[in-house]
């Protein structure tokens, strides 16, 4: 028993060793990865079909060339296990039959299993930092994929999707008075920081990850996909900010809905702006319909107590530029628009361009997510907003000279709206977060009583970066800032009086 049990585990080693070293699970994975580069053509919009029988045909051919190395290498492992067995049966020390009979016990099996789970645990606990970093920079799998790709493969899927979600799961409830919060300014504003501090109070609905990526039947897909079982491990998104996310966290889903209904608003120069005059009742049912879906989803799921009394919030920096749109088709909202310095916000909108380039190089994947769900500002798939200008803007994307004039151009538009929006400083979020959030929550209608604003907003202050811009476009966006800057202070000024009045 003894010796049958030491040829097993030599057994199973050089079955170990053999896999390892003939790279078979690396074989395997390319192999669904060409199968998915397959579907994934197939159903990417942006192909004609020349280019999707092109690439095709190319994971085909890759597929038969992956089978076939495969099944070698497998044989050569399968090999590998044999040789201690039938060499101790050769010598005499064990019987051939005996040793494969002990390794077919379901105790054996078992507790071989149990054993390569906790190796397999101290080996990843072990691994160095930097391989660490490369397997989490693989952060979907190739299940994760296909499925994405399926949903956003058209319009109608979609579609199609919330339509049987209303069917399966009916809203029967009603909201006496819809007063959405939208907050919305350029990326890198501070808007994501401004909606995880709103987003923890207890009447706050707005899209999660876990949405993703049958965004428009959040209920029906939480159900299909595993309900609160389905969790992945929080990690930093891909903006590289220190910001981490699990599938619980708030994002920026709403774009998706825009794009199913007013398509023809995104060109290859950029995304036109919407006004009262965009109005189309089909499409702003759709729209508001989605919202109380979202609301409803997170009142299924225990993360608002109550449907009546739920705000819907959504950060979305494209919301900039439909502000007219916003206060005509929903009246009784309110918009959150978060301003940074923009020598400070200029440099980091160039520093996000240039990391989501790199991104968008690396991994095709991440480039077609990022176009699905409508995230155009930065890398490869960025499309400006056209603000008045903004067309005439000749400076080159990769100079800080571009993205400081695009700032003018925005924030030139948004001070039109100053009687519209609520402008929120970041230097005050990052000085005085408490006493700012609590400024907003009021004008917000929003009770608050125990958060500590703090552990949102970092706090140190905003620093420009010297020399990156022309000194004349500099001088002009700092002017604009000191305007936009007195508005929101006095903003601030008669919210706490209006509070001390109460």
């Amino acid at each position: 028993m003894i010796v049958d049990a030491v040829v097993s585990l030599l057994a199973v080693g050089a079955f170990a060793f053999a896999l390892k070293g003939l790279a078979i699970v690396g074989v395997a994975r390319e192999a669904l990865n060409l199968a998915a580069a397959g579907v994934s053509a197939m159903l990417d919009r942006e192909l004609d079909d020349l280019g999707k029988e092109a690439a095709v045909r190319r994971a085909g051919f890759g597929l038969i060339k992956s089978a076939f190395s495969i099944f070698w290498r497998f044989g050569l492992t399968l090999a590998a296990a044999a040789v201690p067995i039938f060499v101790a049966e050769l010598v005499g020390l064990a019987s051939s039959v005996d040793v494969i009979n002990f390794m077919l016990q379901w105790e054996y099996i078992l507790g071989l299993s149990i054993l390569g789970v906790l190796l397999s645990e101290f080996i990843r606990r072990r691994q160095s930092p930097s391989v660490k970093e490369d397997a989490a920079a693989n952060r979907y799998s190739t299940a994760d994929r296909l499925i994405h790709m399926i949903a956003f493969s058209h319009p109608k899927v979609l579609k199609s999707a919330s339509r049987l979600e209303d069917a399966l799961m009916p809203i029967t409830a009603e909201q006496a008075s819809f007063r959405p919060i939208f907050i919305t300014s350029l990326a890198r504003a501070g808007t994501t920081a401004v909606l995880n501090a709103i987003y923890d109070m207890p009447s706050i609905a707005t899209h999660t990850y876990r949405d993703m990526p049958f965004l428009t039947a959040p209920r029906l897909w939480n159900l299909l996909a595993g309900g609160s079982s389905r969790t992945v491990e929080r990690r930093e998104r891909a903006h590289g900010d220190g910001l981490e996310i699990d599938l619980d966290s708030p994002e920026a889903f709403e774009e998706v809905v825009w794009q199913l209904c007013w398509p023809d608003k995104y060109g290859e120069a950029g995304i036109k702006c919407w006004d009262e005059t965009d109005r189309e009742n089909k499409s702003e049912q759709f729209l508001f319909h989605h919202m109380i879906k979202i609301i409803n989803a997170r009142v299924y799921r225990g993360e608002v107590s109550s449907f009546q009394n739920a705000r819907y919030c959504s950060k979305n920096n494209a919301n900039i530029a439909r502000i007219p749109f916003l206060k005509s088709a929903f009246p009784n909202s309110q918009i959150v628009v978060p301003i940074r310095q923009p020598g400070a916000h200029a440099a980091s909108l160039l520093r996000q361009h240039q990391n989501f380039s790199k991104l968008h190089d690396q991994d095709a994947f991440i480039r077609r997510y990022m176009r699905d769900i409508g995230h155009f500002e930065f890398g490869q798939l960025h499309k400006p907003i056209l603000f008045p200008g903004v067309e005439s803007n000749g400076y080159d994307r990769s100079s800080g000279n571009y993205w400081l004039q695009y700032w003018i151009h925005a924030f030139r538009e948004i001070l039109n709206y100053q009687e519209t929006c609520i402008f929120v400083l970041q230097d005050d979020l990052r000085s005085s977060p408490q006493r700012t959030m609590e400024d907003l929550c009021m004008a917000l209608g929003l009770h608050q009583s125990t958060l500590q604003f703090s552990r949102y907003f970092r706090s140190e202050p905003d620093q420009a970066v010297p020399g990156l811009f022309d000194q004349e476009l500099y001088d002009e966006a700092e002017t604009l800032y000191r305007g936009m800057e007195a508005v929101a202070k006095r903003q601030s000024a008669g919210i706490r009086a209006s509070a001390q009045y109460l």
